[in-house]
């Protein structure tokens, strides 16, 4: 059974929304009593189960809920792979056929197990950036030419809400860690994308009138990248 969290306000409207742990968070003008918050939960119950249901299909494909044990599925560039985890003093991460062998320093006692899973997901990001790194910047060598641009740094790391972003006085992007699960087709959209900010900063229609020219189909690539992991 879900918790319902209500906090009350000095707005307007009532925002209704689930988060990870799965428990209901209203937020609420504060006139707004509690029976009425609750008969409006109840009227859209089939709403917050969907929700609830997106939650746990997200969490199946999530790897930072995972505990990385042989096994489990990662996802690199959009291509499913098997982990394989090997006790290893000389840690590193190798792919072959479907496999992704990580080789790790672990303690593999219980009540280092924490301790263990920390050391797997730090490995698994340090590859995953210094991937990322190399793959980022051939993208933007590439688009940089055929689009006429120049840039002066780019970075990547895990961002909450943004695939990346363009620091345009800087001429600095960022882009998303969590693209490296995704196709390489898809990133080269969000490069593209984020290069198309240095022309037309805002979203307007000439900014995607740009990222057409070079990403015809960036629509699909956009849709792609949003339910890439709800089509599993």
């Amino acid at each position: 059974m879900s918790d319902i969290i209500i906090e009350h306000k000095k707005i307007k409207n009532i925002y209704i929304r689930v988060k990870e742990d799965f428990n209901i968070y209203v937020t609420a003008p504060k006139r707004v009593s509690k029976e009425y918050i609750y008969e409006l939960i109840e009227k859209r119950k089939d709403w917050i189960e969907e929700k609830k249901k997106e939650l746990r299909e997200k969490n199946i494909y999530d790897i930072s809920k995972k505990e990385l044990v042989s096994g489990d599925e990662i996802y690199y560039l959009g291509r499913r792979y098997i982990l394989r985890v090997l006790q290893n003093r000389k840690e590193d991460i190798i792919l072959d056929r479907n496999i992704i062998y990580m080789h790790a320093n672990l303690k593999e006692k219980d009540e280092f197990k924490n301790i263990d899973i920390r050391r797997k997901h730090n490995l698994l990001d340090i590859w995953y950036k210094k991937e990322a790194l190399k793959l980022f910047e051939e993208l933007l060598k590439k688009y940089c030419s055929i689009m006429d641009l120049e840039i002066n740094s780019f970075s990547v790391k895990k961002l909450k809400s943004k695939w990346g972003s363009c620091d345009v006085s800087k001429r600095h992007i960022t882009f998303n860690l969590e693209l490296m699960k995704y196709p390489v087709h898809s990133l080269e959209y969000i490069v593209v994308h984020e290069l198309a900010h240095l022309i037309e900063a805002n979203h307007s229609k000439r900014f995607y009138n740009i990222v057409s020219l070079y990403i015809p189909n960036w629509i699909k690539e956009k849709e792609i990248l949003n339910n890439f992991f709800k089509n599993k």
